[in-house]
């Protein structure tokens, strides 16, 4: 287990990865964390700052300067962005002298020399003679490598008592598996249900999350390092989503438990956007580039993996939405804030244009195989709803797709079908298409054609309302055209997928107008989405990712000021 922390480590990057790893270390040591990593404020070359006792000695001030990877020249006194001995110059010259609270001025001092990796022999003397000449009575110096990282992880945050050596094991288990994406996470699953089984109160639900954050992060740095993100991706997904059914009655924004989420949340955040960034972006642009990178002859395995990534990327665009919106207040922003608000436009933007050029370049995209991939569509015309530089990709999207789905559907063609198994999909490619009876069987109900004919309708795409209107009326009359809704029960299953939940509104009409109209109503006439504590708790995009991993349509709910703005 030291092996493989002290490997993760080494592969932190400074900025929000080893430094968020060390409050949580510090504060399970039993320090108080006085600074943490902050954007935007000078830090007058600390990190860190801490105080407690270490080992029962003295109660001490540890002030932290860290540093990612193996201490090298360059990153000592080089060139580097912040290099470690001009921040050690600094502690010493400004942050002592005038930053330190007067409170903690009494006490003696550690300047702690901290990275993930080693110290480069070929300048091993330079570091020490450094330490030995600015050691003094109140002032000394610790490293705190890789090495020291390690064991102090695996004796606080991962001991015995806390991750008993069968989560060990699972976590072990979940490494090796990373070539395999879905055993990897299955075991990391089983981690996840292990580790917050015992968690009752607010106390042991921080301690559980953070492990579970530590042991995400050590699966994302071996998925990182061995450029397959998929692992880390599913297992960080369900993570957030099992943490907050733990957290939600604890959680109040600035407490322990509080924290423990938002840090969690922050890795999820992580490599989500390490995934958008390194598999999708960099392809999007070119044609057919994600459909050859499926590597399958099989038209169905691109389609499958195509809609995945196009709901994975829309959930991405919904968190990017969310902390936009909240950052929008009633008082000016400051330059910070509003360089921050800049950032999360372009990024947004980026990820619409992202959805985009991917349905361009990738035509499958125009033909869902599965009635259950209205949920991706959901996520993605949600999102791009809230986007008007988008409505003339989403006409030409809308209409495509409401044509091709129905001249799949009288061609005998791959037309949606209600089943979502890869051998009833592959049994639907061979099957005799224009068997009435067999046909009937496979769309015997649906949420997808009611998804498409509410945003045609949205979108005031009158003559393809029309023709969906009339195909459903004259082909599909055996369907069960419905739409679900959250309601009571959601609460308490949404997040665990522990038990089904929801309603769904049948005899959904498909003439736009009246589609609208039984939306609205359907909407107002509950308050269960609004209840929920990911919305009240104003983390709302938590619904939307339990939609794509538990397979549930995106409420109506979500779309409520474009309903209005229609009007």
């Amino acid at each position: 287990m030291k092996l493989i922390l002290k490997q993760y480590l080494a592969s932190l990057r400074e900025r929000q990865e080893l430094d968020a790893v060390l409050p949580d270390l510090l504060s399970s040591m039993g320090m108080n964390v006085f600074i943490s990593p902050t954007r935007g404020v000078k830090e007058y070359g600390v990190d860190i700052a801490a105080v407690g006792q270490v080992n029962a000695q003295e109660e001490k001030v540890y002030l932290f300067s860290v540093k990612s990877g193996n201490l090298t020249r360059e990153t000592w006194n080089g060139s580097a962005n912040q290099a470690l001995r001009p921040s050690l110059d600094e502690i010493q010259d400004s942050f002592i002298l005038s930053r330190l609270p007067p409170e903690h001025r009494d006490k003696k001092i550690i300047i702690c020399l901290c990275f993930g990796g080693d110290v480069n022999s070929g300048i091993r003397q330079e570091v020490s003679g450094y330490e030995q000449r600015n050691t003094r009575d109140n002032i000394s110096f610790e490293e705190w490598n890789g090495d020291k990282l390690s064991e102090l992880i695996r004796q606080y945050l991962l001991k015995e008592e806390l991750l008993p050596s069968s989560s060990q094991a699972l976590l072990r288990k979940s490494l090796a598996l990373l070539e395999e994406p879905e055993s990897s996470s299955k075991h990391f699953f089983l981690l996840i249900d292990e580790v917050l089984s015992n968690a009752t109160d607010a106390e042991s639900v921080a301690s559980s999350i953070t492990r579970i954050n530590v042991c995400l992060w050590v699966l994302f740095s071996w998925c990182r390092d061995g450029g397959n993100l998929e692992a880390a991706y599913l297992s960080s997904e369900r993570a957030i989503l099992l943490a907050w059914g733990k957290v939600k009655g604890h959680y109040t924004g600035k407490n322990k438990p509080s924290r423990s989420f938002n840090s969690i949340l922050d890795t999820y955040q992580q490599i989500t956007d390490c995934y958008v960034d390194r598999c999708l972006i960099p392809y999007v642009g070119l044609k057919y580039a994600l459909s050859h990178a499926v590597h399958s002859p099989c038209s169905i395995d691109v389609n499958i993996k195509l809609f995945d990534v196009l709901g994975r990327l829309a959930v991405k665009g919904h968190w990017i939405l969310d902390s936009l919106t909240k950052s929008y207040d009633e008082k000016p922003p400051t330059d910070e804030e509003s360089k921050e608000q800049e950032k999360l436009r372009l990024r947004l933007r980026e990820v619409t244009s992202a959805i985009n050029l991917m349905v361009v370049n990738n035509p499958m995209l125009l033909s869902p195989y599965k009635d259950s991939q209205a949920i991706e569509l959901g996520l993605a015309l949600t999102l791009l709803s809230n986007n008007s530089e988008r409505d003339d990709f989403v006409h030409n999207w809308l209409s495509e797709m409401v044509y091709i789905c129905i001249f799949s559907f009288e061609s005998n063609g791959m037309y949606p079908i209600v089943h979502n198994s890869y051998e009833k999909l592959l049994e639907h490619r061979n099957k005799d298409k224009a068997d009435s009876i067999y046909k009937k069987n496979v769309t015997k109900a649906s949420v997808l054609y009611p998804l498409l004919a509410v945003f045609c309708s949205l979108y005031k795409l009158e003559t393809v309302s029309l023709d969906l209107e009339t195909f459903a009326t004259d082909k599909l009359a055996h369907s069960t055209l419905q739409y679900w809704y959250p309601n009571q029960s959601s609460e308490l299953n949404m997040y665990s997928n522990s038990d089904k939940h929801g309603s769904a509104s049948t005899d959904f009409p498909m003439n736009g107008n009246a589609a609208l109209e039984h939306i609205k109503q359907e909407s107002g006439n509950t308050d269960s989405l609004k209840n929920m504590s990911a919305v009240t708790k104003e983390k709302a995009p938590l619904v939307l990712t339990a939609c794509r991993c538990y397979r549930y349509p995106v409420p109506f709910h979500y779309i409520e000021d474009f309903l209005n703005a229609s009007e």
